[in-house]
């Protein structure tokens, strides 16, 4: 009967002993340690092998930059008429300055003063959910995309990594003096207006 004791001692020693061995291990040796100790990720994202996932709207190291930041500016714009038909006005080029402004989303945004008119505001752009350097005009908010003689009807852009510019195209209908819709296609660079 003492043998049998000891039997069963030695047994639960020996297997106390491999299981503190595999968590001693597994815990030091070098690239099996909890990686996500200490990764702190924020707006909703979560921790992936020591890495922040972010949620759409938000990148980073920790997820704490929401991806509409660097859309937001003042902008000096170069607009040219690149196809429209009314042919006479293709190759026509306008400057004037545009202002993007955040919205309650991290993922959309407002440009005012577009096409260089104070009462074209408010129109809603929505940032690409795999390249946060993309945008497109929001098309489903037509409401925001009318005006008394000036309606959106497409547009999207991107932005340069290297001087935080913006490409844009937008189709447009202006309702000209004949009271025809006119169809133009615009292109649009942006560049930050340094006050």
């Amino acid at each position: 009967m003492l043998t049998k004791s000891r039997t069963v001692i030695l047994t639960a020693i020996g297997a106390l002993f491999c299981l503190f061995s595999v968590a001693y291990i597994s815990c030091t040796k070098t690239g099996l340690a909890p990686k996500c100790n200490g990764v702190i990720c924020l707006n909703g994202g979560y921790c992936d092998s020591g890495v922040c996932k972010c949620p759409s709207g938000y990148e980073g190291a920790n997820c704490g930059t929401a991806v509409v930041s660097k859309f937001v500016n003042t902008y000096d714009v170069t607009q040219v008429i690149i196809g429209s038909d009314s042919t006479q006005f293709i190759g026509q080029t306008s400057h004037y300055m545009m202002i993007i402004k955040t919205t309650s989303t991290p993922t959309t945004f407002f440009i005012d003063n577009f096409s260089g008119v104070s009462s074209y505001n408010d129109i809603i752009c929505t940032i690409d959910s795999t390249n946060s350097g993309v945008f497109r005009l929001d098309t489903l908010a037509n409401f925001h995309q009318w005006f008394d003689h000036y309606r959106m009807d497409a547009g999207s852009g991107y932005i340069s990594g290297t001087d935080s510019s913006i490409q844009a195209y937008f189709d447009v209908r202006i309702l000209n003096s004949t009271i025809n819709w006119q169809h133009d296609t615009l292109s649009i660079q942006m560049k930050p207006h340094h006050f």
